[in-house]
């Protein structure tokens, strides 16, 4: 029978080491005679438990054949540790007083085999050559285990950052298309608002068609709108629309002094809880303490020429997407005011456009003045 040799992936022949643990020299030489001639392998030999240990744990081995019985030692002890330091490693186990609870024992800590004494030096090689022939297989499987490991674990690394990278991509285009989104959702108010302004044949009609489309697009709303006076940061009041609070002149005049001004000069600001608080005036306070308020400046050409303040309960407040919708149509309203101011001041000088301005006043809806007229509304 040919010699078993060990055999790397890489086909090259590899002499399996074999460690052989007995405290008899006859043993020793027996096995050493009888392996060394029919196996091509390299023996290792150890006469006690610690001189076995001390290879265990130091030597690369394949093969481990030890007695049970050492002189300061159980054999069988070695397995474990042969376990731990060569994983790859096969055992097995003699013993001169057989047992079947023995046997058990030296299996489950790991021996492939369990050879009683006195054996036979042909079955003893025998034994010796399946176990490395197992030993090799499992060993090469193990080997190819740990490259597919390091390979899956390579992959799933890769793919956790490739995962990433989709991630914050789609996150990126996610935000892009929402910003996109809000982007053309503003477009269209400012498409729609400019419809409906374009409807408005003089100021009145241009105040009443902006709080209807104010109060379609935010819902429903306290809406007052105040005009600039004569004198830089003065303001009248041009319009209001009640929701749940009457536009009394106590109220109007604290607002007039307080969030409009405070608009004019800011350009627009939020109220509401502590903030209102801070920043009302007791006057407004009285009204408004438990209502959420926006108000926004309409500019032309660096000038005020109105501000619009809207105000709801703050428990049914408004969105952020409000508050960029009114910033959004308050410089049309403020285009369309100067266009008002361009054509009174050109029909007072007997150089304005007639026709629009004396039409009858049959041709408008009377739904576009309900608010003046205390109706329902038409939405």
């Amino acid at each position: 029978m040919a010699p078993t040799t060990l055999y790397t992936d890489a086909k090259t022949v590899v002499r399996p080491r074999v460690l052989v643990v007995d405290d008899e020299a006859d043993i020793l030489g027996l096995i050493d005679d009888t392996l060394g001639r029919e196996i091509n392998c390299e023996l290792i030999s150890a006469r006690s438990f610690l001189e076995a240990q001390r290879i265990v744990e130091g030597q690369t081995i394949e093969l481990l054949v030890t007695d049970v019985k050492l002189p300061d030692g159980d054999g069988t002890a070695l397995l474990p540790m042969l376990r731990r330091h060569q994983p790859h490693a096969h055992a097995i186990v003699i013993s001169g007083v057989p047992s079947v609870d023995g046997a058990i024992t030296a299996l489950r800590c790991g021996a492939v085999d369990f050879v009683t004494k006195p054996f036979n030096a042909k079955d003893l090689t025998e034994r010796v050559r399946k176990a490395l022939k197992r030993q090799s297989v499992y060993a090469r499987n193990e080997r190819r285990l740990d490259k597919l490991k390091v390979a899956v674990k390579r992959l799933n690394d890769a793919r956790r950052v490739v995962s990433k990278k989709v991630d914050l991509l789609c996150n990126d285009l996610i935000a892009a298309y929402g910003e996109l989104s809000k982007q053309l959702d503003l477009v269209r108010v400012q498409e729609g608002f400019k419809n409906v302004l374009g409807q408005g044949r003089d100021l009145e009609q241009i105040l009443c068609h902006a709080m209807d489309y104010i109060m379609r697009q935010l819902g429903y709303c306290n809406i007052a709108i105040w005009l600039a006076g004569e004198e830089q940061h003065e303001f009248q009041l041009g319009a209001y629309m009640k929701y749940t609070i009457a536009g009394d002149d106590e109220l109007t005049n604290a607002m007039c002094k307080g969030v409009v001004k405070l608009a004019d000069q800011e350009g627009s600001l939020r109220l509401v809880g502590d903030h209102a608080q801070e920043r009302l005036s007791e006057a407004e306070l009285d009204y408004l303490a438990d209502q959420d308020i926006f108000a926004t400046n309409c500019t032309y050409l660096g000038e005020t020429l109105a501000v619009i303040v809207v105000f709801r309960d703050a428990t049914k407040g408004f969105l952020d997407s409000d508050a960029a919708t009114l910033k959004t149509i308050s410089p049309l309203f403020a285009l369309s005011l100067a266009a008002v101011v361009r054509d009174v001041q050109a029909d007072e000088s007997g150089g304005g456009d007639t026709d629009v301005m004396d039409r009858d006043d049959d041709e408008y809806r009377r739904e576009e003045d309900w608010w003046k007229n205390g109706d329902k509304p038409p939405f």
